[in-house]
């Protein structure tokens, strides 16, 4: 690095007293001119409001050029638009008799808010420091004036653009607070500041806690249908999130064929603002937005006010996290509550309902008595073989209320006529009669399972598959198969379907789609039961199609 590279630029000039005064260019883009928001101010009329700026680029370097002044900008004794300065170089604004400048390079007076004086204050100096990050402008949330009103106490911080943007952020605020989700928040943020700043490209980046990563959760281009997601500089935004820092840089092209040409390397200069998305309980994101607009480059007021908006925007993240958990939090108490009162319901009734179903013991003298008639017996079967079915559903209903896995009594068997057991039974419901209902299997497994609860589960998906479909022209097909080390067996219909927006909340207790006649129970149950078989269960549908549901239950089980 060059000597000229590791100290500060100033410009040497006279004041009205004729006393050398010295000014440093502490900044990226540095203005001048007659205006009072310029970092050079100079009272002459022969100055335009925005007379000129010096622009530092890459390498160290620092570019004049003049913003279309009325009375020109002079260099060394030639009117020039754009020159790359040198130590002694004399630049004189508004004529040849006008207020003349000296450029040249010298330590600093006073500590600057750069990357290269940031890292060299830490208490651990990194020993080296990104190329990308040498020379950005790095403020904290107490060097902004939109945040620290202290500062705003000073007149020489107050200018008319520092009103301007004080009433874009009002605007801006007062656009993404009602934001029912953070994607809302997001576009309506961007959009908005796509209106206040010569944006190009603009990025929202969101804090990932489970892979510890920042996602572009939204990210547009001006004037663009589809931008790439790969539009930020990765050492910007870890820097900024991590350190809780804005970031203001300017980069030209790298490539040295473009170091002694002004306008190349001007119009290849990419802006770029990056600000932490943050609040009083975390950094929540990133927001990076560049500009490769040549008359754009974004100044240290604009660094100020985006991280205004991030602040802003940090704390509607915050509110609505905060909202999520609560609702969160109250789903779960009305689901205790519920399970509480279904839990006291069930301990009160399941005692009548044991005496009811003991009086269908006395069928078995019906039996006893008629015993050389097979359809007798067959139906005294059924019979008991439903009162056993209707004391398990009680005690399943009871392990629910009490969010207890129940831990079943398994045996090695074979499936196939298990599952044809259940079918037998459930076709005497008349509604199942109404619809074709096939049992497909080319293979007879066997495994360890509980036979009561497998019927349980098969009952339910059936029956759902009954209240999906149409009375003659509904169809349910039973299809089971080994799959590598799986019994694979799927209940599917060609029923109505399950629309996908609620495709996640069907294995919720009490969510149901039956309205009153729904308990919302029944499928959390067959949840667990597969579960308790070291199995899983899934489902996939489509809307006016039908509904599969996939049951997967391992070989080498165990009791």
């Amino acid at each position: 690095m060059s000597s000229e590279q590791e100290q500060i630029a100033y410009l040497d000039f006279l004041d009205e007293d004729n006393l050398p005064c010295r000014v440093e260019i502490t900044k990226s883009s540095f203005s001048i001119g007659r205006a009072y928001e310029n970092e050079l101010r100079i009272e002459d009329s022969r100055i335009s409001r925005r007379h000129a700026e010096i622009i530092k680029i890459w390498g160290g370097k620092y570019v004049f050029r003049d913003k279309d002044s009325k009375c020109g900008s002079f260099v060394n004794g030639l009117r020039v638009q754009e020159h790359i300065l040198s130590t002694g170089d004399e630049i004189v604004l508004g004529g040849l008799n006008a207020t003349k400048l000296t450029f040249g390079y010298g330590q600093p007076k006073v500590q600057l808010v750069t990357m290269m004086d940031t890292q060299a204050t830490s208490s651990h100096p990194p020993t080296n420091i990104d190329p990308e990050l040498r020379g950005a402008t790095v403020i904290t949330d107490q060097q902004t004036r939109f945040l620290n009103t202290a500062l705003m106490q000073k007149p020489e911080y107050v200018t008319g653009t520092t009103l301007q943007r004080l009433a874009s952020l009002y605007e801006i605020t007062h656009k993404i607070l009602p934001a029912q989700s953070v994607n809302e928040l997001a576009e309506t943020w961007l959009s908005e500041l796509f209106k206040a700043l010569p944006i190009d490209q603009g990025a929202i980046l969101l804090h990932n806690s489970t892979t510890n990563q920042l996602d572009v959760a939204l990210a547009e281009s001006r004037g663009k249908k589809e931008v790439s997601q790969n539009i930020v500089s990765n050492t910007i935004v870890e820097h900024t999130f991590r350190e809780k820092v804005a970031i203001l840089t300017h980069d030209a092209t790298s490539d040295e064929r473009f170091a002694s040409n002004v306008s190349v390397i001007l119009e290849n200069i990419r802006s770029v603002l990056s600000a932490p998305i943050s609040s009083k309980l975390r950094v929540w994101g990133v927001i990076y937005l560049d500009s490769r607009t040549r008359a754009a480059l974004f100044t240290s007021e604009d660094l100020e006010f985006l991280m205004a908006t991030a602040r802003e925007a940090g704390l509607v993240i915050e509110n609505l996290k905060l909202i999520e958990e609560l609702r969160a939090t109250q789903e779960q108490l009305i689901k205790a509550e519920r399970l509480a009162t279904i839990g006291k319901l069930t301990s009160a009734i399941s005692h009548e309902i044991r005496n009811r179903l003991a009086l269908l013991t006395g069928i078995e003298f019906i039996e006893m008595k008629y015993s050389d008639d097979p359809e007798v017996k067959q139906f005294t079967n059924m019979v008991l073989e439903g009162q056993r079915r209707a004391l398990a559903l009680v005690e399943e209903i009871r392990a629910f209320a009490r969010n207890r896995t129940e831990h079943y009594e398994k045996t090695r068997k074979p499936i196939v006529p298990a599952i044809k057991k259940t079918l037998s039974i459930i076709q005497l419901d008349t509604a199942v009669a109404k619809r074709i209902v096939n049992f497909n299997y080319d293979t007879e497994p066997e495994l360890v399972f509980n036979e009561e609860k497998l019927e349980q589960v098969i009952i339910n998906l059936v029956r759902n598959a009954v209240e999906a479909t149409e009375e003659y022209t509904g169809e349910i097909n039973i299809n089971l198969a080994v799959v590598e080390k799986n019994v694979v067996i799927q209940v599917s219909d060609n029923g109505q379907g399950i629309a996908q927006e609620i495709m996640g909340a069907i294995w919720e207790p009490f969510f149901s789609t039956k309205g009153e006649e729904g308990t919302g129970i029944g499928l959390e149950i067959c949840r667990r039961i597969i579960e308790a078989h070291n199995g899983h269960i899934s489902c996939s549908s489509q809307m006016g199609v039908g509904t599969c549901f996939t049951i997967n239950l391992p070989l080498e089980n165990y009791v």
